[in-house]
């Protein structure tokens, strides 16, 4: 018997404003393939985010883990949604053996949840390296 080929992908989704203003709810990104292993996430802010008095919140994630990257944070100034230098996730994919995430039979949606407030600037990229078995 063979050994199994692992392949490794490095996806990029893109969220922050679309035209005018991103309002508060949930926004699908992209899709996790099915029984992928996610090794690392990591953010890159292009544009600092504001919202009306700076006190929305984002998190971003997958559906049944809204926060499995990025916790609901507010976008104030001085936190992770001004931009910076790209920075591994604050969630568990954070390229430690221990703390892969599985996703298990399903695909799942990449979602960047909005809270608080409609964003009106923004704009910034996950990064999710992941291997199918």
């Amino acid at each position: 018997m063979g050994a199994k080929k692992v392949e490794k992908v490095i996806m990029k989704y893109e969220f922050g404003l679309a035209a005018g203003t991103t309002a508060i709810a949930t926004h699908k990104l992209g899709v996790l393939p099915a029984k992928a292993t996610i090794i690392k996430a990591w953010i890159d802010v292009d544009t600092t985010f504001t919202s009306a008095t700076d006190a929305a919140t984002i998190s971003l994630g997958y559906t049944g883990s809204a926060a499995a990257f990025e916790a609901a944070t507010a976008i104030s100034t001085g936190t992770t949604w001004d931009a910076a230098v790209p920075r591994v996730s604050d969630a568990a994919a954070d390229g430690a053996v221990g703390n892969y995430v599985v996703i298990g039979s399903s695909p799942v949606e990449v979602v960047a949840v909005v809270a608080v407030e409609a964003l009106t600037a923004g704009k910034g990229f996950l990064y999710i390296e992941y291997v199918l078995n």
